[in-house]
């Protein structure tokens, strides 16, 4: 029998996140192993996609919210278990309660502390994740904790995409044994272009420095502006590419404008995945200044094209990239460590290509394949 199951996910391609390509994937492929799957997802939408459902952001919050949770009732009704891809409240918490009202099998997937992320964008709080699980906030930090252990804590089994985030979700009183490590993948094409035919169709050229994810805070995209004048100064045609969109873009352009770099920082906004995978192909290097992640899908994506990896010893990624074999692991916002590993990559051809060999070898670890049938065997013991 045909097991229906219902993604409930904030965002969705082609939204850039890895909640949006961990969605799309399930919903691309899940069929594939007789599995029925519907999503529903924040944002515009195109209505014409079979089994894939809206509810607007252009809905205030509070009231979005419960629109969201009657359309997961009606929905739900006919699917065997709802599966929350990421830990926010508008999928997660919202997903829990209707599974609660309709006795449903629910999972939710751990994709890092949202009650921190919303802490930092919007409430003032400035410590680091690991810093964060030891301290109590305002009224409004500590109600979104609230909500995301009642999330977390009512699922039949919680999916981790890490080791960290596993000892992270324990920290919050979750029972160990009911949180199941699943590797994330990167879902790519079969067959990739070429650097140079990738370059051809982005009209770009010189030295690529690539850069993705959702534009807040902790992503550190300031840094990776204020160490390019410097290194100009040895490779003036090096060019800085930001992939993606969220609420510091205006604060970002800003500084790439005031620092005279408007010729060599590009901001591309949010892409179709097409797209995104030509710059990866196009690009020499990618760098991630990023002080929390869980466990990153576009570090994953850069290393199966080949590029080395320059990011943070943090969360998920020590996972993935190892240091001096894939790529660079240092310490976030360390403008030296950056500017320096930049420098290496560039200056010597063979480190890079070794380093680049590396980085597709280590890719290679996270299969969809593996990931799928970890995912199907899970589901099916439900």
């Amino acid at each position: 029998m045909t097991k229906r199951i219902l993604i409930v996910t904030g965002i969705y391609p082609p939204d850039i996140g890895g909640s949006a390509s961990y969605s799309h994937l399930l919903k691309e492929e899940l069929p594939e192993r007789g599995f029925e799957v519907s999503v529903l997802t924040y944002a515009g939408g195109n209505p014409e996609i079979s089994g894939l459902f809206f509810v607007s952001n252009g809905w205030p919050k509070g009231i979005r919210h419960v629109i969201y949770l009657l359309k997961i009732l009606a929905l739900g009704r006919k699917r065997d278990l709802i599966l929350a891809a990421d830990s926010s409240f508008g999928a997660a918490f919202v997903g829990a309660l209707a599974a609660k009202l309709l006795g449903k099998k629910y999972i939710v997937r751990v994709t890092g502390d949202y009650a921190w992320e919303q802490g930092v964008q919007r409430f003032g709080v400035n410590d680091l994740l690991d810093d964060f699980q030891d301290k109590k906030y305002g009224l409004f930090v500590e109600f979104l904790r609230k909500c995301q252990r009642f999330s977390v804590s009512s699922a039949d089994v919680v999916i981790s995409p890490s080791k960290y985030l596993k000892k992270i979700a324990s920290g919050w009183g979750i029972d160990a044994n009911k949180i199941q490590v699943i590797y994330n993948s990167s879902e790519l094409p079969d067959g990739k272009m070429t650097k140079q035919e990738a370059r051809e169709r982005l009209g770009l050229g010189g030295n690529i420095l690539l850069s993705a994810g959702r534009l807040v805070p902790w992503k550190g995209f300031g840094l990776l502006i204020e160490i390019l004048p410097r290194l100009l100064g040895e490779y003036p045609d090096l060019r800085l590419v930001i992939l993606g969109d969220g609420p510091e873009r205006a604060a970002l352009e800003l500084k790439a404008k005031n620092l005279k770099l408007e010729a060599n920082v590009s901001f591309t906004g949010k892409l179709p995945k097409a797209e995104l995978l030509q710059y990866l192909a196009a690009a020499d290097v990618f760098a991630l200044n990023t002080a929390y992640e869980g466990f990153s899908h576009q570090i994953i994506e850069a290393m199966s094209f080949g590029l080395p990896v320059i990011t943070t010893r943090v969360g998920g990624n020590p996972e993935i990239v190892r240091d001096g074999e894939s790529g660079f692991l240092g310490s976030y916002n360390d403008p030296v460590f950056f500017r320096d590993s930049i420098r290496k990559i560039l200056a010597d051809a063979g480190s890079r290509s070794k380093l680049g060999e590396g980085a597709r070898a280590a890719a290679d670890r996270f299969s969809k394949e593996r990931m799928l049938k970890e995912l199907s065997e899970l589901l099916n013991s439900l």
